[in-house]
């Protein structure tokens, strides 16, 4: 088992990329809010996983939390107190393909039943 002597530390940007992914965008989606190519952001993810010895990137960010390198995005939300529109925007970011019952709830919300 690897222990945060054994993890190399993160370079700031990918911290910063590591954090994007821990909130559920893609690697273009990041790309876009980094300003940057989708290659750069897939090399700054891999050199992460190599860092963080880690396989993929559920398990990168689960590491950088847990040694504190990151900060998970949903929860730092839910301590600062923001808003529940900003809570709703992060929560639709790991819902990744919304089923029947979702839209049905949306549509409702929204008026357009």
């Amino acid at each position: 088992m690897y222990t945060a002597r054994n993890l190399r530390p993160l370079a700031p940007r990918e911290a910063e990329a590591l954090t994007y992914r821990s909130r559920g965008l893609t690697n273009k989606e990041t790309a876009e809010a980094m300003r940057c190519s989708v290659a750069n952001v897939t090399n700054l993810l891999a050199e992460c996983f190599y860092k963080l010895h880690a396989r993929n990137s559920t398990e990168a960010v689960a590491k950088a939390v847990k040694h504190g390198l990151i900060q998970f995005a949903l929860l730092a939300c839910v301590l600062s107190g923001m808003g529940a529109d900003a809570q709703d925007q992060l929560r639709t970011r790991f819902q990744r393909r919304p089923t029947v019952r979702t839209i049905r709830i949306r549509n409702n919300r929204e008026g357009l039943a």
